[in-house]
């Protein structure tokens, strides 16, 4: 009986070692702390330009870097797993490794959609295409779209799946501005792709990716509780602007800057069915990813849209009228604390980072941060 029990007690122990040993697949903590003694904590500071980051089903960040790197990053210990440095990529000033999304049933379907600039026979484009990720790695790249006007500036590309599962792209308009307006060209819009690159049948115009346009630079994408699509884009000198998105809605630029106001606006606007930005900062202060915080572990941001700026160097948390049209409330936080913010992430728990890029406009150093927030000073 000594035996048995004895035997017992080993296999315990050794079943306990094993249960309790990590690996890299090992999934970190995706609930917030309670009762957080400081209010951010730096997760990584070894980074060069993150342009998205994004919580993955397996309960770690999934990041890019402009110059091509996509990674999985441990938000628990910072701990980087390079996936793929893509070598097609081509980065000159804002261009390069862009926006990134994954499949939201990536048990079944482990697809990882991401845009990126690449060479062409006359300069610069962009690419969007799809990974499949396995064994730690992506492989298996196909071209969902390419050939996208594309420039060292203005290349938007944020990405959003919906729940009827449509791929949602912006795109900037590289830097010509007669782009926006022309129905031809994929540049300065929101497009609206199928996930297996084909266009959808009931897309506002027929056979067209085109979703909306008449956009400069959209850089921050969400889809609200209430159903309605929302976006961040910047502006020239003036009228950064947050607009709400509608199937083929035309939202001015460059005849049309935040509200219609001035004569040639009104002239413009006047042949033409112009959507108006539904809220808008002049001066400038670069808005960049655009997110909506339901969680409850920092109360002050509840029910409300939070959005990573640049040039300002902030967060900004926009409160949302209740019929959706307009923003009833702007408030500020951690105004020049961590230098540009570029993005935000929120996992399912609530928790939420920001990924800086610098404290400067071209600061391409290897000490980009991502950031967590655990609750306002």
């Amino acid at each position: 009986m000594d035996k048995i029990a004895k035997g017992i007690g080993i296999l315990l122990v050794l079943f306990l070692l094993f249960y309790c040993s990590s690996d890299d697949t090992t999934s970190p903590n995706p609930d917030p702390d309670p009762n957080p003694t400081d209010a951010t904590t730096t997760i990584i500071s070894t980074l060069s330009v993150p342009w998205e980051i994004v919580w993955g089903p397996d309960n770690f960040l999934w990041v890019t870097e402009r110059g091509g790197r996509i990674s999985r990053v441990n938000p628990d210990t910072g701990e980087q797993q390079e996936l793929l440095t893509v070598s097609e990529v081509e980065q000159v000033q804002e261009s390069g490794l862009l926006g990134m999304v994954l499949h939201p049933n990536f048990d079944n379907n482990p697809f990882v959609y991401v845009v990126y600039t690449y060479q062409g026979t006359s300069g610069l484009l962009e690419r969007l295409v799809r990974f499949t990720y396995a064994n730690n790695t992506l492989s298996d790249q196909i071209t969902l779209l390419e050939d996208i006007p594309a420039n060292s500036v203005h290349n938007g590309s944020r990405l959003l799946i919906t729940s009827d599962l449509h791929l949602l792209m912006t795109t900037g308009d590289a830097g010509n501005t007669n782009l926006s307006q022309n129905l031809n060209s994929l540049a300065g819009k929101v497009l609206r792709i199928n996930l297996d690159g084909s266009i959808p049948s009931d897309n506002p115009i027929t056979g067209s990716y085109v979703y909306s346009f008449g956009h400069r630079n959209p850089q921050g994408m969400v889809i609200h509780p209430n159903g309605n699509i929302y976006s961040s884009e910047h502006g020239p000198s003036n009228d950064d602007e947050i607009n709400q998105i509608v199937a083929g809605s035309n939202y001015g630029w460059p005849n049309v800057m935040g509200v219609i106001d001035t004569p040639n606006e009104e002239a413009f606007a006047a042949g033409t069915n112009v959507t108006e930005s539904i809220f808008n900062w002049t001066p400038t202060i670069a808005p960049s990813d655009l997110v909506y915080y339901s969680g409850n572990g920092i109360p002050e941001w509840t029910n409300k849209f939070l959005m990573t700026v640049l040039k300002d160097q902030k967060i900004i948390a926009l409160t949302l009228s209740d019929d959706g049209s307009t923003i009833t409330q702007e408030e500020s936080f951690f105004t020049d604390d961590f230098g540009r913010l570029r993005d935000i992430a929120i996992s399912p728990g609530g928790r939420i980072f920001i990924a800086t890029n610098g404290n400067s406009y071209g600061d391409t150093s290897n000490t980009h941060q991502i950031i967590e927030i655990n609750r306002i000073p």
